[in-house]
């Protein structure tokens, strides 16, 4: 299999909780809603505050990702997005990004374990990647938990990596490699 006829990963994945879907430009009202929240952006880089105008664009790019480079999904629950899930895929590289986000008033309660343990689930059953990767501000606690309830490994700290909203932040690095992967969701379906 070659780069250039990789299966395209699903545009829906239902999990228990939430649905995940393409974006429609009739999501920014949603995308705004959650993202005014300065704690949701805290640690993207995104505009700070958070305009309506912000989430129009946004969303807009996210129509249009290429999905042969990255994927993305509208995280829907009881019929209004409360978040997203990213998937970056070099595919030269035979690897993957995946980022994601949540409205705050869903924090705490699992609800992105799932979603992103879908995602990496498809993808490594869909395509020939050899690693996923999470990457997150040093600060970002919930982040950090998440790729480890993943399964996902620290590879690295990255001092002063980048300037977010006037502050100077570690980045760190998180993934977990195929074999693991297969390792982790054995142990998953065993429970």
């Amino acid at each position: 299999m070659t780069v250039d006829d990789w299966p395209p990963l699903p545009e829906r994945i239902q999990t228990a909780r939430c649905r995940l879907r393409p974006f429609s430009t009739a999501d920014a009202d949603d995308v705004y809603a959650y993202r005014r929240d300065p704690e949701v952006v805290r640690n993207l880089q995104v505009a700070q505050p958070f305009r309506r105008e912000d989430a129009d664009v946004f969303v807009a790019t996210q129509v249009l990702a290429d999905r042969h480079e990255r994927c993305v999904w509208a995280m829907e629950q009881d019929g209004r997005v409360v978040g997203g899930v990213s998937l970056r895929i070099a595919r030269g590289k035979r690897r993957a990004e995946v980022g994601y986000e949540l409205a705050r008033w869903l924090w705490g309660r699992g609800l992105m374990t799932e979603a992103v343990s879908a995602v990496i689930d498809e993808a490594f059953r869909r395509l020939p990647i050899i690693k996923i990767t999470a990457t997150a501000t040093a600060a970002n606690v919930r982040s950090i938990r998440l790729a480890e309830k993943l399964g996902m490994q620290r590879e690295a700290l990255l001092r002063q990596h980048w300037v977010h909203g006037g502050r100077v932040l570690d980045e760190v690095r998180y993934g977990i490699l195929r074999e693991e992967w297969k390792q982790f969701a054995a142990a998953r379906s065993e429970q």
